[in-house]
């Protein structure tokens, strides 16, 4: 019982300094203390534990990862590829009504903060024809923006779940894929039961140009792709030679090129992953994590009560997409197995994070494309409610079955 206060006390600093807004990095750093004091770590063995954890070579590979996804974020907004990717989109539509989630989706592929107000004009402009409620038009601009979340390995939660599980990224992201599926299959029945059928109406008919417009809107991501999962590379190297080429085949000059990468580099966020991985350095040193396997049998109902309630509460309060990541998972690794971790044990608390981050009001693009449309969030929750369940819903009969079979 006194472990599991002194767990609660860590996590409970945690959604204190955030809500105080103190960077995650720092609240890290400061948790941290709050772990080495708890669990009786002395000084000389919490320095070492730090420096492990930010000069091992997992921490090191996963700032770099990040950094170049960041770069090629940036790079792709500022080269203009999402906007002809949009229109070439547009044109390649039969059905007006995927209008209201194509566009969304595709930008969703982009990892950024606040990123589904880049698709919040296209759905404006398309809603008009219907005369869509502003709750409707936040619904299916949030939704298919979000879809990709469970699978795609360009996001930061993705990355450092398969870190913090030790999962292939390749593994997690295949056991993960239905979940996207499953969420853009929701999106669509609940939008082709609402907005009636219309006419085809655009500038011109699509054409493979209009195609080949698509790729080139997305060839850093998609060869990054490529080279992760049929080339077989590690993602550090396929995001560099992805990284490398967008600056060789780029027709802009010098000083613009230099301007991306400075503008893709973010310390706060390299600081910010390097802190996780000293949280969780120190979280294995100090016995924390030893000791919440003795207490929670990871196979009974308080293991798996845990696997939900830890992730679900953390996001749900931050609405921080990283945050229920960084801030739980380290504490869910005796559960979901430290040697040879479960795929479903992990997906099941990913999920149940996500679960919460969807229906977050603290969520930057919830409230962002709330306050775009003048929407009220309470209509916004009502339509939220029904395809939020359905994905839980099926997080939680996988995770039965994954036991009973």
């Amino acid at each position: 019982m006194i472990t599991l206060v002194k767990i609660a006390l860590i996590i409970a600093l945690l959604l204190v300094l955030i809500r105080k807004k103190v960077d995650l990095g720092l609240a890290l750093a400061l948790d941290s203390l709050l772990v080495a004091a708890l669990f009786g770590l002395p000084p000389r063995q919490l320095g070492q534990a730090a420096l492990e954890g930010l000069t091992s070579r997992v921490t090191l590979e996963l700032v770099g990862i990040v950094l170049l996804v960041l770069y090629l974020g940036q790079y792709l907004q500022a080269a203009n590829h999402s906007r002809r990717l949009v229109d070439s989109l547009r044109r390649l539509v039969r059905d007006p009504r995927l209008i209201l989630a194509i566009p969304s989706a595709v930008l969703g592929l982009l990892p950024m903060m606040a990123g589904a107000m880049m698709g919040a004009p296209i759905v404006e402009e398309a809603a008009r024809r219907w005369g869509l409620s502003p709750a409707w038009k936040t619904f299916y601009n949030y939704w298919f923006r979000h879809i990709w979340e469970y699978c795609w390995p360009l996001y930061l939660n993705i990355i450092l779940a398969s870190t913090i599980f030790r999962i292939p990224i390749a593994t997690l992201c295949l056991y993960q894929l239905p979940f996207t599926v499953l969420a853009a299959a929701t999106g669509l029945v609940v939008l082709f039961r609402n907005v009636p059928a219309g006419r085809h109406e655009t500038g011109g008919r699509g054409s493979w140009r209009d195609v080949w417009g698509v790729v080139l809107g997305l060839w850093p991501i998609l060869l990054t792709i490529v080279l992760i999962f049929v080339a077989g590379l590690k993602m550090l190297v396929a995001l560099a030679l992805s990284a490398v080429l967008t600056q060789l085949l780029s027709r802009s000059k010098l000083a613009e090129r230099w301007a991306v990468v400075r503008a893709g580099f973010s310390p706060r966020i390299a600081l910010l992953t390097a802190a996780l991985m000293v949280f969780k350095r120190i979280l294995e040193t100090s016995g924390a994590l030893d000791a919440v396997a003795e207490v929670v049998d990871p196979a009974g109902i308080s293991g798996y009560f845990l696997l939900f309630a830890a992730p679900f509460l953390v996001a749900l309060l931050t609405g921080v997409n990283q945050a229920f990541v960084a801030i739980t998972f380290p504490l869910l690794v005796p559960i979901v197995g430290a040697g040879s971790p479960d795929p479903f044990l992990a997906l099941f608390a990913y999920v149940s994070g996500f679960t919460g981050i969807l229906i977050s009001p603290a969520h930057l693009c919830l409230a962002l494309t709330a306050d775009y449309f003048k929407a009220d969030l309470r209509d916004v929750y009502r339509i939220l409610a029904g395809p939020v369940a359905v994905v839980f819903g099926a997080a939680l009969a996988v995770l039965v079955a994954s036991r009973l079979l």
